[in-house]
């Protein structure tokens, strides 16, 4: 058996699948290529793969991350084309990259850009507001009850350009092990106080940092 990082992009109809959906999608994958994923042991085996950073739903993705572990040796280029012609429309085999040991790694940073309908003047007042702030808390609540988290703390690298749509929003969300801003409190926050729909269109993640768990750093794509 042996451990590989899978690159993937994922677009189109692919982005409405949730991140259990999307994981399912890639072990379908591997069985119809013929590239058997190794299994967990216990009395419920699963596949050993497993996805970094789950993605939202409706986001599209250039450069995704899957550690999974291989049954049996397929020769590289080989299982790679056979990958390729098997996965899903929507969901893009970009690479498959064998390890010395078991990947642990950790998402740093992702970069999103979105489209909204709003005046890209107006939307860049919103974000010089924004970045002018100590402090930015958005309330989430749930059956556990409410948590605050600062945005200013885990967002950054923001900017706001014209678009076909009104504007094109890019910014970079930090990822800690305390947590992590989501993307769409913040595209709903600035969208809010430039007096525009919240609603975000074409949301992308463009590029994902990662570390190892050990300290070493991967990059993903630029």
């Amino acid at each position: 058996m042996s451990w590989h990082l899978l690159r993937f992009s994922r677009h189109g109809a692919a982005r409405y699948l949730s991140h259990l959906d999307t994981a399912r999608a890639l072990q379908r994958t591997f069985a119809r290529a013929g590239v058997p994923v190794a299994l967990s042991r216990g009395m419920r085996p699963r596949p050993r793969l497993s996805l970094v950073l789950p993605l939202p739903v409706g986001a599209a993705a250039l450069s995704e991350l899957a550690a999974v572990e291989l049954a049996e040796p397929v020769e590289t280029d080989d299982r790679l084309a056979r990958l390729r012609a098997a996965a899903p429309e929507g969901l893009g085999v970009e690479a498959l990259e064998p390890a010395a040991a078991r990947p642990r790694p950790v998402a740093v940073s992702a970069d999103y850009e979105c489209e909204l309908a709003a005046e890209p003047e107006r939307l860049a007042r919103a974000l010089a507001w924004f970045e002018e702030q100590e402090r930015v808390v958005a309330e989430r609540t749930s059956p556990k009850g409410t948590k605050s988290v600062d945005l200013r703390h885990y967002v950054g690298g923001a900017f706001v350009k014209r678009s076909r749509r009104g504007s094109l929003l890019g910014f970079t969300v930090r990822y800690e092990s305390a947590g992590a801003a989501r993307p769409e409190e913040f595209v709903r926050l600035l969208a809010t106080r430039a007096g525009a729909d919240p609603v975000m269109r074409d949301l992308v993640r463009t590029r994902v940092a990662y570390k190892e768990s050990r300290g070493h750093s991967r990059a993903g794509k630029e």
